[in-house]
């Protein structure tokens, strides 16, 4: 059973989080750019069963306040997961990003050493923004707006494109990923959020100290094998994985395979 929760942090913006019933350990979810706690709608049942899952929605994304001035920073994204840890009330928890969730993760593990008992981090750019990818063009662009919600959901694609979930599943997450403004129907999504600045990851993996799991999908073209094992090899007890059959968007590709890959990890 999922339980909409929403928190307020010291200062705006709110911050809103999805639990799910389970008396384990506890683990926070931070999902990619652009996406929002429904990412983790397979994952979290799943990992209730051995632990207390609760995901996250970044400021700018899904149901979280948006920045009235658009400023987003990776630091004001680190912000975020402790205000959640604060407001939930844990003192130490497992933290599991994807993709721009996972490099916040790794910042908050370098930030915040004691805090974590473990941390996975699943398929990320290590090099930052660099070499386009899409985020150069997008981060040019202002928020869009269409006139209704079926335009809208009709144009929703996930970035990058390639998945191995179907389309009549696309099509509900897509349902889920637009509100309607006083400009009309747009995404749960700050475009604004784009203009983050994030380099390459070494110098933030020097500084990490949980014992780490590296997750890659096997079909990913964002990141290869090689880099996933660079960075494991960094890390403190890391190791890398790779999630057969799944792009990018692992979670949504091969949720059961990463549930079996994740729980092995968190229960040690």
């Amino acid at each position: 059973m999922t339980e909409s929760i929403s928190i307020w942090t010291h200062e705006p913006p709110r911050l809103h989080l999805a639990s799910w019933d389970g008396d384990g350990p506890p683990v926070l979810l931070v999902h990619g750019m652009g996406a929002h706690t429904r990412w983790w709608d397979d994952v979290g049942p799943a990992l209730a069963a051995e632990t207390r899952p609760v995901a996250l929605d970044l400021r700018g994304h899904g149901d979280s306040d948006w920045r009235d001035d658009g400023t987003y920073t990776m630091e004001s994204f680190v912000a975020d997961i402790e205000e959640a840890r604060h407001a939930l009330g844990w003192e130490r928890f497992a933290l599991v990003g994807h993709s721009l969730g996972a490099r916040v993760a790794l910042e908050y593990a370098a930030a915040h050493p004691d805090r974590l008992s473990a941390l996975a981090v699943i398929d990320f750019l290590v090099e930052g923004w660099q070499g386009g990818r899409g985020f150069d063009r997008a981060k040019s662009r202002s928020q869009p707006y269409y006139e209704d919600r079926e335009t809208t959901v009709a144009r929703f694609r996930l970035q990058p494109p390639g998945t191995a979930l179907g389309s009549d599943a696309l099509r509900r997450l897509g349902e889920e990923s637009v509100k309607k403004t006083d400009e009309g129907w747009t995404w749960k999504f700050d475009w604004r959020c784009f203009g983050i600045g994030v380099g390459p990851v070494w110098p933030t993996l020097e500084r990490v100290r949980a014992r780490s799991l590296v997750v890659r999908g096997g079909e990913s073209r964002l990141m290869d094998q090689t880099a996933a094992e660079r960075v494991a090899a960094a890390l403190p007890q890391g190791r890398a994985v790779s999630v057969p059959g799944a792009h990018h968007h692992v979670s949504l590709d091969a949720a059961d395979a990463l549930v079996q890959t994740l729980l092995p990890f968190l229960r040690t």
